[in-house]
């Protein structure tokens, strides 16, 4: 079924990205907008969930860097959002890193960062300042990377990043560790992020670990009214020219018409039918990820070299999330709204060499965090645990429905519920006395959720090689057809962020990109005064 209504834009899924994408072309081309969001909810992994008695909880934003004021981070995010989110600095210690025989705690500031780490290993000072020199050539040499992939050809003989900031910026962090650091401890402390980033130090390229430790040097922001907030300040701007997010809407494929993308078809979920769709648009968008948007939703001779690399390419991170209602506030036990990094090993890659480890005998790492101690307007006290697993070990139950995968996944979800509570318990104790209520969330969820592949968090691996691969991309082979979001270029929201940035750049420009980056840096500088002058600011510190 074709409907009547008219779009510029079509764009496949309403996460970050995609929303990224809309704000801009909305507010700097008059775009008119389509989002097609399969969930029945939108925002991707920025929107939220409630349970009884008030608790809610963020499914993907546990906190965020670079918004102290003059990043740009900040001034591009208050210019998509139009000021409409507000962000609360975390506590000074933003994040804890707690191994067998020693905790460190991590200042929101570099140069006492360093600092410190430097006291702790006085012996590796020379290494430790080289370290930090080289994170910050490898997530320079990205930001060059990312522009000059965007650059017309004519351009790009005269901004080539270097070739040996390049070879750092690729090489597996494990190598570049090991090559320059001989404590081992020294190594799984400066590694003690990975998780932000989705691999282990021997899986991970340097690039992706040093953009990580660089976004976190002024520590941490989290979302006052939690992440559904972005959400709330976008969509208005979408239906300013007549756009639409469109929940329960699931594209099936891109419609090819003379090699152009010209449309989408897919069917819409309402009750138990499923109402088939047809959008047409000059423009098509996919923030469904490379793996879906290559390998799924293109016919296949469509570019195929692409969708086969993307086949061979090694799986990603997939997960357990615990959400947790408490009785009474966290802050009895001494938690005040830092991140807990927590390892029995200092070898993240021997740590996790058997993914599974948490369903066999005993867990080897969680993340624990607080969303109701960051948000100032929360309502109730929650916290969550993160570990990780593999997706094989739910293969079993795939074909199952949602909440209805029988009594044997449910008994699974509840054994490893409470060893992952146990293992919090074993560091604080007195932690499981809090609990009132719990929901675990499996690879099997996020995938049900996402449709990323088997419940990929972060979207392609982040392997050595995946900045250089050719998917890794806003531009596609198909005229009029882009991509965005994480898969072009970065992990995490602000790499999604990113991601749509620049696709929206090259929307608006085509050949004449960097005019369009120019006239969107004009348009946020414009904003960004025009908050000043108006006295308000979207970060409470």
């Amino acid at each position: 079924m074709r409907e009547a209504e008219q779009y510029d834009v079509i764009i496949i899924g309403s996460g970050m990205g995609g929303l990224t994408v809309a704000s801009i072309l909305t507010q700097l081309k008059g775009k008119r907008v389509l989002l097609l969001e399969q969930h029945y909810v939108a925002g991707g992994f920025t929107h939220t969930f409630k349970r009884e008695k008030g608790y809610k909880w963020d499914v993907g934003i546990h906190y965020v860097g670079d918004l102290e004021e003059g990043h740009v981070f900040r001034r591009l995010f208050e210019f998509v959002t139009q000021g409409g989110v507000r962000w609360k600095k975390m506590p000074y210690i933003f994040d804890k890193f707690v191994f067998p025989d020693f905790t460190f705690e991590a200042p929101s500031d570099k140069n006492a960062f360093q600092q410190k780490v430097k006291d702790m290993f006085p012996e590796e000072a020379k290494a430790i300042d080289q370290y930090f020199v080289d994170v910050e050539r490898a997530d320079n040499w990205y930001r060059k990377h990312i522009i000059y992939k965007h650059l017309p050809k004519a351009l790009k003989a005269f901004a080539k990043p270097s070739s040996k900031a390049e070879k750092l910026a690729t090489t597996a962090t494990k190598d570049y560790l090991d090559a320059h650091i001989k404590s081992q401890k020294l190594k799984g402390l400066l590694c003690s992020q990975w998780g932000n980033y989705g691999a282990v130090p021997g899986q991970s390229s340097f690039a992706n670990h040093a953009m990580v430790v660089r976004h976190f040097y002024n520590g941490g922001y989290y979302p006052v009214g939690s992440s559904k907030t972005i959400l709330d300040a976008i969509q208005p701007i979408i239906e300013s020219t007549g756009g639409k997010i469109k929940i329960n809407h699931r594209v099936d494929q891109v419609l090819i018409e003379d090699g152009k993308a010209v449309g989408v078809q897919g069917h819409q979920k309402k009750g138990k039918d499923l109402i088939p769709f047809e959008y047409r648009a000059p423009i098509i968008v996919s923030c469904a990820g490379a793996y879906n948007t290559y390998c799924k939703l293109l016919p296949n001779h469509i570019a195929p070299e692409l969708s086969q690399d993307l086949e061979k390419h090694p799986d990603g991170l997939t997960h357990l999330c615990l959400y947790i209602g408490f009785k009474e506030s966290p802050e009895k036990l001494g938690f005040k709204g830092e991140n807990h990094w927590i390892f029995d090993e200092y070898d993240h890659d021997y740590m996790f060499a058997d993914l599974d480890a948490v369903a066999e005998d005993r867990m080897k790492m969680a993340f624990l965090s607080f969303p109701s101690l960051k948000d100032p307007e929360a309502k109730a006290h929650t916290g969550e645990i993160i570990t990780f697993i593999s997706y094989e070990i739910f293969e079993k139950w795939k074909n199952e429905r949602w909440k209805k995968r029988g009594e044997d996944y449910d008994d699974f979800k509840a054994m490893l519920s409470e060893r992952m509570l146990e293992f919090i318990e074993q560091k604080y104790p007195g932690f499981k006395d809090l609990v009132d209520f719990m929901e675990l969330s499996t690879p099997l969820t996020t995938e049900h959720f996402t449709m990323h592949k088997k419940g990929y968090i972060y979207g392609m691996h982040t392997t050595p090689d995946r900045l250089l691969k050719p998917w890794n991309h806003v531009r596609t082979p198909v005229k009029n057809l882009y991509l965005t979001g994480t898969d072009a270029a970065v992990l995490g929201v602000a790499g999604a962020f990113t991601g749509g940035v620049f696709t929206s750049i090259d929307i608006m420009g085509g050949s004449k990109s960097l005019l369009s980056y120019m006239a969107l840096e004009n348009a946020s500088k414009k904003y960004s005064k025009q908050l000043k002058a108006n006295g308000i600011s979207t970060v409470i510190e």
